[in-house]
């Protein structure tokens, strides 16, 4: 019986640039139906990703970073994240996050959920929130 690997490589990209290139043991990704949590080894999985915090882990060191929408390829020894954005801590403002996500809430709030701006808003306020809280450390 072949053995599992250890850790595998992962690799995030948006249609703009490479965000990160590294070897992890462990992730979790916002996938649209929830979390989905990857270990190496895991079995090949092409799923479909929403807003939020994606965690990782290399040696021992814990990272996170904001995805919003995308897909992710999930084989045992590899996986490839492409994203609509992706934004690492350090390239978070937070003062402007917190600014936008008052925003995005009083214009939520006048919006029915009918309305075909109301998706959009809700995804623009849930970018918002994961990025006050990867800016905390959460």
């Amino acid at each position: 019986m072949a053995e599992l690997p250890t850790s595998f490589h992962l690799t995030v990209v948006t249609r703009e640039r490479k965000i990160l290139e590294t070897d992890a043991v462990e992730l979790v990704l916002p996938a649209y139906d929830g979390e989905i949590g990857v270990l190496p080894g895991h079995t090949p999985l092409l799923t479909l990703l929403s807003v939020g915090i994606m965690r990782y882990r290399t040696d021992g060191q814990s990272q996170s970073l904001v995805l919003s929408w995308g897909f992710a390829e999930i084989l045992p020894e590899r996986v490839i994240v492409m994203a609509e954005t992706a934004r690492l801590p350090q390239e978070i403002d937070a003062a402007l996050a917190e600014s936008d996500r008052e925003k995005l809430e009083r214009e939520l709030a006048d919006l029915s959920s009918h309305d075909p701006q109301f998706a959009i808003v809700e995804g623009k306020l849930e970018e918002s929130v994961a990025m006050i809280n990867v800016h905390r450390g959460m």
